[in-house]
């Protein structure tokens, strides 16, 4: 998946997924030897109604969207909590 959010329809409610901009960072950084060890950045949320998923784009879509880079604003919103 590329950067931004994806919504899903489960069986017993709805899957929001996107990439932890932490990971994102870290998987550009360089180590010593000039590489780092890739990790996945995908992240699977799963709600269990759409008004879950309503509720929590509506805390976090603002600072998602925000000018400053989707790669820290995101961490930023979800540790808020």
């Amino acid at each position: 998946m590329s950067d931004g959010i994806k919504i899903t329809r489960l069986a017993n409610g709805f899957e929001v997924c996107f990439q932890d901009p932490d990971i994102v960072a870290a998987n550009k950084k360089l180590d010593g030897k000039g590489m780092s060890a890739w990790r996945d950045p995908e992240v699977e949320m799963a709600f269990e109604s759409a008004d879950a998923v309503v509720s929590f784009l509506g805390k976090y879509l603002e600072k998602l969207t925000a000018a400053e880079s989707f790669d820290t604003a995101f961490m930023k919103a979800l540790k808020t909590e």
